[in-house]
């Protein structure tokens, strides 16, 4: 009889839709093969994104909170009114601690897994051992919004917010059992924060018999940007590359065109849109796109873990400029797998250097799949991640 696991997501877990919905789905589909699975998942009746996807065996119970966007207001007073974290008040939610805390009661498992650092201050106190996964370092995050963000009222929310999000993480790591994320220099800060448990390495991947790599490289000059533009990081980036980028390009090449693909992009950032730079919303399956782009770009000023992306778009044969922002993490060499760039006329010249000569820009994708298949494989990072938990003994904190 396979060991119990509860594992419990932060919003629905999803195999094509966003970041942090990927890699749970894989992470949680990996552990089928080692655990019997349990679900609890936050679930915001108006986000676009359902009740997401889970592997075929997997039970879920489903939380109901408020709409995300009375949470913000909500969870923005309380920290401008207390010292709390604006992150740990977004995702309170008495109901799940409570349902955790029944189910533990009912039957112990041999983790509690917290998808997201979000979530696991309510399952902290269920009385099992909790391992936690960090997808990125919302710490990091936060300060360089503090740094980069375009308006004085975002750079000084998000400075007072760097320090209280850095306490939560570091008194997280303290009591967790367990801890993972997605690359070595992520670990090596969750190890100066104050780990008990050593920072497990659990890269983000790809699911590489979904994307299949193409052929030849697109017959158009489209240029795509994947991400959910309701995440800070995301919309500022995109406004440096309308802003400072694009005119650069337009002008050398007339016929290609921007499209950008993700949900909940801000007002202002729409306003920058026209005919030949569009903002087609929300997206589930990403595949029709990266077979019609020319140039995946990854603008990313602020950011924190591994854009998952930028392995669908090597996986598939797009290739990628970025910023070394938007491309830390991932261990793809320079000028031959990804191009990075962080001057907007640099960035502008490697976006132009890909339309115009087609065969740099093959070269450059055959050696980015190369590498992802290397790599970045989901179900090989799946199975390692799956493994390394059963084979932990069980450590209560």
């Amino acid at each position: 009889m396979k060991p119990f696991v509860y594992s419990v997501f932060p919003r629905p877990p999803h195999p094509s839709r966003d970041g942090l919905a990927i890699r749970n789905y894989h992470l949680v589909e990996a552990l089928t093969e080692h655990f019997e699975v349990r679900a609890f998942s936050l679930l915001d009746p108006e986000r676009a994104y359902g009740r997401g996807r889970l592997p075929p065996g997997v039970e879920v119970e489903w939380v109901p909170q408020r709409p995300r966007g009375a949470r913000r207001l909500a969870a923005i007073a309380g920290s401008l009114a207390s010292r709390s974290a604006y992150s740990e008040l977004l995702y309170r939610s008495g109901a799940l601690a409570r349902r955790v805390a029944e189910a533990c009661a009912a039957r112990a498992p041999r983790w509690i897994v917290a998808h997201s650092y979000h979530v696991a201050p309510l399952v902290l106190g269920a009385g099992s051992p909790v391992w936690i996964d960090f997808h990125n370092l919302d710490s990091e995050i936060w300060e360089r919004m503090g740094q980069r963000a375009s308006s004085i009222p975002q750079r000084l929310f998000a400075r007072a917010q760097a320090p209280r999000i850095r306490a939560l993480e570091s008194a997280l790591v303290e009591r967790a059992a367990g801890i993972s994320c997605v690359s070595r220099r992520d670990a090596a800060a969750l190890a100066a924060l104050g780990a008990v448990a050593e920072p497990l390495v659990v890269s983000n991947g790809v699911d590489l018999s979904r994307y299949a790599f193409r052929a030849a490289p697109a017959a158009d000059e489209m240029i795509l940007f994947v991400g959910d533009l309701s995440w800070p990081p995301n919309a500022e980036g995109m406004r440096w590359f309308a802003r400072r980028v694009w005119p650069l390009v337009h002008p050398r090449r007339p016929i290609a065109w921007v499209e950008a693909l993700g949900r909940g992009a801000p007002p202002d950032l729409l306003r920058l849109g026209s005919a030949n730079f569009v903002f087609t919303g929300e997206g589930d399956d990403t595949r029709p796109h990266w077979a019609r782009a020319a140039v995946a770009i990854v603008p990313l000023l602020a950011g924190g873990g591994t854009r998952l992306k930028i392995l669908e778009a090597a996986a598939c044969g797009v290739p990628v400029v970025s910023t070394s922002v938007g491309a830390e993490g991932l261990a793809l060499e320079a000028g031959t797998e990804i191009r990075l760039c962080d001057e907007p006329e640099r960035f502008a010249e490697a976006m132009v250097s890909l339309l115009t000569d087609r065969e740099a820009a093959r070269r450059q994708a055959q050696a980015a799949r190369a590498r992802v298949e290397a790599l970045y494989d989901w179900s090989r990072i799946g199975r390692e991640f799956a493994a390394e938990l059963a084979r932990r003994p069980m450590e209560r904190r």
